[in-house]
Formats: C-alpha cells, sequence, structure tokens
C-alpha cells in the first residue's frame, strides 16, 4: 500500500513540475512577444506624432504653398521659375585659392 502511495505521489509530482516547466517556457515566450510588441507601438507611436506634426505644419497655407513650390517646382501664372544646379566637379573656393 505504501509503495503504491509512493509511485502515485511521485506520478503526481512528475506530472505537476512537467506542467510548471511548461507554463514557465510559455511565459518566457510571451514576455518576448510583448517586447517585439510595445517596440513596434513605440515606433507607431513616434510615426503618429511625426505625421501630426506634418498635418499640424501643413495645415497652414502659407507652408502649404512653401512645400507645394520646393516639391513640384510649382510656380504662379506668370512667375518664372529659375532653377539652380550645383556642379559637383566645380573647385571650392578654399581648394583655388592655393592655401597649403
Amino acid at each position: 500500500m505504501k509503495i503504491a502511495a509512493a509511485i502515485i505521489l511521485g506520478i503526481a509530482f512528475v506530472f505537476i513540475a512537467t506542467q510548471i516547466v511548461s507554463a514557465i517556457k510559455q511565459e518566457h515566450s510571451l514576455a518576448g512577444t510583448f517586447s517585439d510588441v510595445e517596440g513596434r507601438l513605440q515606433q507607431a507611436e513616434a510615426q503618429e506624432q511625426s505625421l501630426s506634426a506634418e498635418v499640424d505644419y501643413l495645415a497652414n497655407p502659407v507652408n502649404l504653398e512653401k512645400e507645394l513650390r520646393a516639391r513640384f517646382n510649382y510656380a504662379k501664372p506668370g512667375e518664372t521659375m529659375v532653377v539652380i544646379i550645383s556642379s559637383s566637379t566645380a573647385p571650392s573656393p578654399a581648394s583655388s585659392t592655393g592655401n597649403q
């Protein structure tokens, strides 16, 4: 009778220990997933703040006109657009003065 009780307690102990180890592994896995989701949430919140600031900026008609002119080379009727292209091969003023 004592041997049967010891075997049953042993089996119960092994079963409970297995369940505890499984729960700990699952908790670690969920903690990692939570970390990843939390990081993505922070990135999304930062992007939302940036976009909100851009919307506020573009809500002002003066700023909107500036952006249209800069991004799309927009000119009002009667205006002349002048585009200045800098040459990357042109010598800089410091290199042409002969400073050594």
